[in-house]
């Protein structure tokens, strides 16, 4: 491996990989009537599952007390279910042949709306809602593959060379199919062209498909009796890796809520499989900076940290350069021993800089990223062992922002074996959604001008001469702003040598965020020439305006966007 930096000799040595620990399997409910199909609220936390005995039902999977609850009856052999984007619906598949979709909130199959009907034995659903569309296989020959409007029911044959079709996913871009049937296959199917290509055979009656992460490289494929296990199955290569095994008798369906967690749909038990060597040490992508993740709003992108915190921001966009802080220790221990930074999705290729002991002095470094097998873009992961050889210990990477678009942006990171391979089961961290913002903060102070008719402004000496009236008011028009609003403004009025005395002005003078920054004036209401000058009959005044922006890099305010403008004036008969 080539030295790190041109500005030293050292080499990171790359470790020799250890097991991944075995994941942890638990019961969350039992006593079920065949649970089969299943979808995941991420919203509610929730497991929506049907129940081939005719229920539609509910797990509630936090907090840690798993709450089972039936929604809905009534329904003759459920196969599957997927949750409707507006969060109150969802479409159930029945094995006589309907599929339907019903209110959560009203869910028995008598208040359901059939959309279509006619199917021989329906099996897994994908639904495709911006499309108005669904697909779902058939499992009685001839086995078709069928698209579905939603609003009228026509269903178009995409393929009829399917056989005992069981489990469907699609692409998201919606190009291709993946198929199981309970011969043992995994087949392709390009929806275009209806064309079938063999992906994998041998499997021990494979059900119902999930991708397995997020590149969709690979699929999740419970495994029926005798096997009664969990396969990830490349759709790429074909190559079938075992990832769980003794899952409880039959299980159809996986879900997958969180990253390094599967809920598994059994005959007649939901069983959580934890592969806790990355959950239990703490999540895999630490945050930005000195900003935990969990410290960054979901939907705003915004970071607020509590009272008390080492660095305390509220509701603050990022911007410069980002320091992503990345759990060495979680994802070593769970057998990676690379990994790669996503930012929406795309692989970023940068060095970034980092502290290092080398055993005689602490120097600093570069990491540049690397090629592993066929996968570009790769950092090693610190062994555990090492982990306080580098400062900061945690630093990952060094992401400039001003690179991106002003805008909510995605960073996930993917782990990488010592070949450069996706770990089995995929190893991915929570994706961590910033709002990033870089535009530059404006502070304008215009000429101050006497209340007079016409307006008095000052020469060009900045000289305003008010006569034999102290009564005049004296306006101050500026202008404190940031495209985005993220930002604070200040103003600041000095008099002399002697400051504005106490009480200074009739109204405090005024600040706070740029969307409170008034049009007119400084001071409201704005000050007279006796406000200012006090008992001096000339004097000669400075005024500070600043603008300072909220964006932060996770350790500190990107005070590189802030604005001031100066201004000095003189008043005098």
């Amino acid at each position: 491996m080539p030295a790190i930096s041109p500005r030293s000799p050292i080499r990171i040595p790359i470790p020799i990989p250890t097991p991944t620990p075995a994941p942890t399997q638990t019961v969350l409910q039992s006593g079920l009537g065949g649970a089969i199909g299943c979808d995941f609220s991420a919203l509610h936390s929730e497991l929506v599952f049907v129940e081939y005995g005719g229920n539609l039902s509910s797990l509630m999977v936090a907090p840690a007390t798993p709450g089972y609850k039936v929604l809905g009856t009534g329904y003759t052999t459920p196969e599957d279910v997927k949750l409707s984007s507006d969060g109150v619906h969802a479409y159930v598949t029945e094995r006589t042949g309907d599929l339907v979709k019903v209110a959560l909130s009203s869910a028995n199959r008598s208040a359901a709306t059939v959309v279509a009907k006619g199917m021989k034995s329906p099996q897994q659903m994908f639904l495709d809602e911006a499309h108005n569309a669904a697909y779902v296989v058939e499992y009685n020959t001839p086995a078709r593959l069928l698209k579905i409007d939603l609003t009228s029911g026509a269903m178009t044959v995409i393929t009829s060379g399917l056989n005992e079709a069981i489990g469907l996913v699609l692409t998201s871009d919606l190009q291709y199919a993946y198929v199981s049937d309970q011969a043992g296959h995994i087949r392709e199917v390009q929806i275009s062209s209806g064309a079938i290509t063999s992906v994998a055979s041998g499997l021990t009656n494979p059900f119902f498909l999930t991708w397995a992460d997020a590149a969709q490289d690979s699929l999740y494929v419970p495994q029926r009796d005798p096997s009664n296990s969990i396969v990830t199955v490349s759709v790429t290569s074909g190559a079938v890796n075992t990832v769980v095994t003794g899952v409880p008798f039959r299980p159809s369906s996986v879900a997958v809520p969180y990253s390094g967690e599967l809920l598994v749909c059994c005959n007649v038990e939901i069983e959580e499989v934890l592969f806790s060597a990355f959950l239990t040490d703490g999540p895999l992508l630490m945050g930005v900076g000195q900003i935990p993740a969990n410290y960054v709003n979901e939907i705003t992108g915004l970071a607020t940290t509590p009272s008390g915190s080492p660095y305390q921001v509220t509701d603050a966009p990022f911007g410069g350069t980002l320091p992503i802080m990345v759990n060495y220790q979680s994802a070593y221990n769970a057998g990676a021993r690379f990994y790669q930074i996503l930012v929406d999705t795309l692989v970023q290729t940068g060095s970034w800089t980092v502290y290092y002991w080398n055993g005689t002095t602490t120097t600093l470094i570069t990491v540049p990223s690397i090629a592993m097998g066929s996968s570009f873009g790769c950092f090693p992961v610190h062994p555990v062992s090492a982990l306080f050889d580098y400062q900061p210990p945690a630093l990952g990477y060094e992401l400039d922002s001003t690179a991106l678009t002003n805008g909510q942006h995605t960073i996930q990171l993917q782990f990488l074996d010592a070949s450069g391979n996706k770990l089995t089961p995929n190893l991915v961290s929570l994706p961590l959604m910033i709002e990033v913002n870089n535009q530059q903060c404006v502070a304008v102070l215009a000429a101050p001008a006497l209340n007079t008719t016409p307006a008095t402004v000052a020469d060009s000496c900045g000289v305003l001469h008010y006569g034999t009236s102290k009564t005049t008011t004296v306006n101050l028009a500026f202008t404190a702003s940031q495209p985005a609003n993220y930002a604070d403004f200040s103003v600041a009025l000095v008099r002399g040598v002697t400051g504005l005395g106490s009480p200074p002005l009739p109204a405090a003078l005024p600040s706070g965020p740029v969307t409170a920054a008034p049009a007119d004036s400084p001071v409201s209401p704005a000050p007279t020439v006796g406000d200012l000058l006090g008992s001096c009959p000339t004097a000669g005044f400075a005024a500070d305006l600043y603008v300072a922006a909220t964006m932060t890099n996770g350790n500190g305010r990107q005070s590189q966007y802030d604005a001031e403008a100066l201004m000095g004036f003189v008043l005098t008969t």
